[in-house]
């Protein structure tokens, strides 16, 4: 079975701000300073050949989606979410803070890079998602439950 049109346009997105978010990493003035972001760097890498890899494929099999699926979601999408955090962290820091490690503009500007990243993966691990069925549904509507259920507790 080919590829999904949605898929491949989804796939694309996520190829198109791969590159910037890499560079970003790698052009932070803290980066030779911090191995996890060479760590980070190699992560992102790897899942943008798994892109390929499935982009290229002529019928991409169901255990390479689901092995995508898997990495976009488990792998890389908490990978830019702590990304973010770390940056909005530096973006609050007072000029004089010894900690901080890059500027708080480059910080934010990284940031709206990255959200654009998260965006096209959220969007991929949707495209991924097989197609909603009775039990998906259940699961869904549990999990919604769930949360109004924490919303009300809260209150």
């Amino acid at each position: 079975m080919p590829i999904d049109p949605k898929l491949t346009q989804s796939i694309n997105q996520v190829l198109e701000r791969l590159p910037v978010v890499v560079s970003d990493i790698e052009q932070r003035k803290d980066y030779a300073k911090n191995t996890e972001f060479a760590a980070d760097v190699s992560r992102l890498n790897a899942f943008k050949q798994q892109l390929l890899i499935v982009k290229d494929a002529p019928s991409p099999s169901p255990a390479l989606l689901t092995e995508l699926q898997s990495t976009a979601k488990n792998t890389i999408q908490p990978l830019v979410e702590s990304l973010i955090s770390a940056n909005v962290v530096i973006a609050k820091m007072g000029q004089l803070n010894t900690h901080r490690t890059i500027e708080p503009k480059d910080a934010i500007d990284h940031n709206a890079n990255m959200a654009l990243l998260q965006d096209a993966i959220q969007t991929l691990i949707v495209c991924l998602t097989p197609a909603s069925g009775s039990e998906t549904d259940d699961i869904l509507s549990k999990q919604f439950d769930d949360w109004l259920l924490s919303l009300d507790n809260k209150n």
